[in-house]
């Protein structure tokens, strides 16, 4: 993923705790003593729930689906008992004020429709507790209910699959933690359900001990091999690996460096992508004409000595050809599947799709167009390009994502490829692209030719490719891959073409001190015989 200048990779790493604190806790005297109370002084059923004071942890809707659940259930009422433990969080806001007081309402309500002098649904503990005392409910508790609405990760959940070290407990889960895909064991849930956890917590509570016991050896063999020692050394495993761009970024400093490498070349190769290249991205692809500035500029470069300027392109070979038609220059269109190497020459195609394939391809991208507006369809001789830069990019890029994926699988055994670009899903022939192009030509040139390749999408990480050992790659932008330079955008492009056209200007000679006679220098032998023996008295003219 590229944001601004950088290109940034997206890892998973769920934050590991330290089980083995946990088991040694839960295994000390006295936790068990304490374990042993609590159990004796609840009801036969104890459900648990751990939290921040917070709104993003869900505690109003477990209550909810709590109170469903008794309703749904009354041969439990007495049996089951819900602690919940609420560990004060910003008591200093207004707004976490009013949230304890709506808790604290709720928990009133359900014990005043529920309760008994001798039963009380929901026991509520307002402060925080020790590690053993904590190790200690976890260990009582028969469910533990963890049902934020959103949630970073939570890892109470971890320290309830630690503490459990007898196998026993149910975790239910909200969908909504980020630990819930990790998890496997737990019983999922939408807290924004309310039917559907009170269905899942009364499935907890009645589950058979053969299940509980099987649950629980899952969510503990996770926990335990992916601790938080496990996490740091992933996390710095993948930093390690991932790839470090070794291009120089062409500033005030690197620029006269890139174009002496240029303009002392013997002879010059130079393969310019169009689009985003030399000039820039329009919404529409028509839109993006080349200027009067941009073509004389190319005539002049092209007019170097031993210089040779190539557009290897993604645009039709027809709109190439209009455009730079009469100028000399070599012209590749459609990634290279047409080719005009010099203006005297005709174009030749490097290979024929599967019209059958092709055919379905492009059903698939104009049921895909429909969905999106803004989405542009741009036929070409032997595939189609799906164009979605002036579309709504939410909706078109989640479209692009599932586009892709659905050409890779569909085409995959035909003799067509996908191939994503900047704001465009493109179909084509198999084995075409930018690469052959500059392949072709190194195979041809002679040892000490300078190839130069420029351009700005992934399309040019196969030019770069193609380039001989040699060769210069100029990256436009962040994304391509491979190359050794890296200007900002198209307009430095020009720049440098500029510089590449400019004429050389001859060396002024250094400036000439006037010698006294009786100090001149002393010349030597084949200077006087130059000059037949007169050279004291033309001195001393």
């Amino acid at each position: 993923m590229v944001v601004g200048s950088r290109t940034v990779r997206i890892g998973v790493f769920p934050l590991g705790i330290e089980p083995a604190r946990f088991e040694r806790v839960a295994e000390q005297p006295a936790v068990a003593e304490r374990v042993a109370a609590l159990r004796a002084a609840a009801p036969p059923t104890t459900l648990l729930g751990v939290d921040r004071l917070d709104y993003t942890k869900g505690i109003p809707r477990r209550l909810l689906a709590y109170e469903r659940m008794l309703d749904r259930h009354p041969e439990l009422h007495g049996q089951v008992q819900l602690v919940q433990l609420a560990v004060p969080s910003r008591d200093g806001v207004r707004a976490y004020r009013r949230f304890r007081e709506e808790v604290e309402q709720q928990i009133g309500r359900i014990n005043g429709r529920f309760g008994r002098p001798d039963w009380a649904p929901v026991h509520y503990v307002h402060r925080a507790v020790p590690l053993p005392e904590l190790v200690a409910l976890y260990r009582a508790a028969d469910v533990l209910l963890v049902t934020p609405v959103r949630d970073g990760l939570n890892l109470v959940c971890k320290e309830y699959c630690a503490s459990r070290t007898d196998d026993g407990g149910t975790l239910v889960l909200s969908e909504f933690a980020g630990a819930a895909d990790e998890l496997a064991g737990a019983l999922r849930v939408n807290p924004y359900d309310v039917e559907g956890t009170a269905r899942a917590i009364h499935r907890a509570i009645v589950m058979w001990p053969e299940e509980r016991a099987a649950r629980m050896r899952v969510l503990r063999e996770r926990v335990r091999s992916y601790d938080v020692v496990r996490w740091a050394d992933d996390f710095m495993d993948a930093l390690e690996a991932a790839p470090r761009g070794t291009a120089r970024v062409v500033d005030d400093e690197t620029w006269p460096a890139l174009v002496a490498t240029l303009r002392e070349a013997p002879a010059l190769r130079l393969l310019l992508d169009y689009d985003g290249t030399l000039v820039p991205f329009s919404a529409r692809p028509g839109d993006a004409a080349p200027d009067d500035a941009l073509r004389a500029l190319l005539s002049r470069v092209a007019a170097r000595p031993n210089t040779e300027v190539h557009l290897v392109s993604g645009r039709r070979h027809e709109e190439l050809a209009a455009w730079f038609g009469d100028l000399d220059l070599g012209l590749h269109g459609e990634h290279g599947l047409w080719s005009r190497p010099r203006p005297h020459l005709s174009w030749r195609s490097a290979t024929i799709a599967d019209p059958q394939a092709l055919s379905a391809a492009i059903a698939v991208l104009e049921r895909f167009a429909a969905r999106v507006p803004g989405v542009l369809l741009e036929r070409k001789s032997a595939g189609m390009a799906w164009h979605w830069r002036g579309a709504d990019p939410e909706v078109a890029g989640w479209q692009a994502r599932e586009l892709y994926a659905h050409l890779r699988h569909e085409l995959a055994g035909t003799s067509l490829s996908v191939l994503p670009g900047d704001h465009v899903i493109e179909v084509r022939p198999s084995g075409v692209h930018k690469g052959r192009v500059a392949a072709a030509m190194a195979l041809e040139a002679d040892a000490d030719t300078l190839f130069v390749a420029i351009g700005d999408d992934v399309t040019d990480v196969d030019l770069f490719a193609g380039l001989p050992p040699n060769g210069v790659a100029i990256a436009v932008g962040p994304r391509p891959a491979g190359a050794q330079w890296r200007v900002s955008t198209h307009a430095e492009v020009r720049r440098l073409l500029e510089a590449l056209a400019a004429p050389v200007a001859a060396p002024r000679p250094p400036a000439r001190t006037p010698v006294p006679h009786e100090t001149a220098p002393a010349r030597p032998s084949w200077w006087r015989r130059l000059l037949g023996g007169r050279g004291r008295v033309a001195l001393q003219r």
